[in-house]
């Protein structure tokens, strides 16, 4: 399947370098904006409104750990993943609040929501102020401003590239108002056989990087595909994001941190050879 795409209008032309800049593979949730912020306030508010729809009360300290207990073990079972439908996880907390074992509740929440005992007028209300919750634009990441500019500044390529809703993408980055730094938004799987077709884009002699937030869908499928990559954990990391085995190229703190490596491989390929307390980033591809 070819990947949709959509190009961001530029506000000025890229600048001459004289030799084609890297292309740049950027992915978009928690690693240009702070996705998972939005999720955690929306997701304590499902937790508030269920305890009111239930009149049950959850546990006063770690609520937003108590509800992606329930959240990842049914991202693990359910086909597409954390993007399961609400309405489970509305019955599963449910659930959990009368004292079921997250596994057993996820299942009961599966086979039968009704189980909860939950009217399922109020459920599906939850479940759409939950969709309004989620929709709120997320804030931008430290340093994604200053590494786009400096990006933009040597004539990279940069792509954001998105498992995600293209549109919903494309009007976030309108929002931040950084689409003179955006070049193209690809919508496609993460998957090793994309990202070598996405390979095939590049002109002769141009460097090619993956720069994102998770381990499995973002540095892995990258790594496989011949791909150099650059990890930037995101706030929240799932247990299977803990359990992964695949090392990304290099690790960086701060996506601004991500491109400052970046060019100096660029540039000075022999600088990421020099002290490690000198760049903002930690090499990690063959560490002991």
């Amino acid at each position: 399947m070819s990947p949709r795409q959509q190009t961001a209008s530029l506000a000025e032309p890229r600048p001459d370098t004289g030799r084609a800049g890297p292309l740049v593979l950027i992915d978009a949730d928690n690693t240009l904006w702070d996705t998972d912020g939005v999720f955690a306030e929306a997701q304590l508010g499902l937790l508030d409104a269920v305890e009111h729809a239930a009149n049950l009360a959850g546990p006063k300290i770690d609520r937003l750990q108590f509800v992606r207990e329930f959240d990842q073990e049914l991202a693990q079972r359910h086909h597409l993943g954390l993007r399961y439908p609400t309405r489970l996880l509305i019955d599963a907390l449910t659930l959990g609040l009368q004292g079921v074992g997250s596994q057993e509740a996820v299942r009961r929440a599966w086979s039968n929501g009704a189980d909860s005992g939950l009217d399922r007028a109020l459920v599906a209300k939850m479940e759409s102020d939950f969709f309004v919750n989620i929709a709120i634009q997320p804030k931008l990441l430290a340093g994604v401003v200053k590494g786009l500019r400096d990006l933009a500044s040597i004539g990279a390529t940069s792509v954001v590239f998105t498992e995600g809703s293209r549109k919903r993408v494309v009007r976030t980055i309108e929002s931040h108002q950084l689409g003179e730094f955006i070049d193209r938004v690809f919508e496609a799987p993460k998957t090793v056989r994309m990202f070598d077709r996405v390979k095939k884009l590049a002109r002769k002699g141009q460097s090619i990087y993956v720069i994102g937030d998770q381990l499995t869908r973002d540095i892995r499928p990258a790594n496989e595909a011949g791909v150099k990559t650059i990890y930037v954990p995101g706030g929240f990391q799932p247990k299977w994001e803990l359990e992964a085995d695949s090392l990304p190229t290099f690790q960086a703190r701060s996506f601004d941190g991500a491109v400052s490596f970046l060019l100096h491989a660029e540039h000075a390929p022999h600088a990421a050879n020099g002290p490690a307390e000198d760049w903002d980033y930690l090499r990690v591809q063959n560490r002991t």
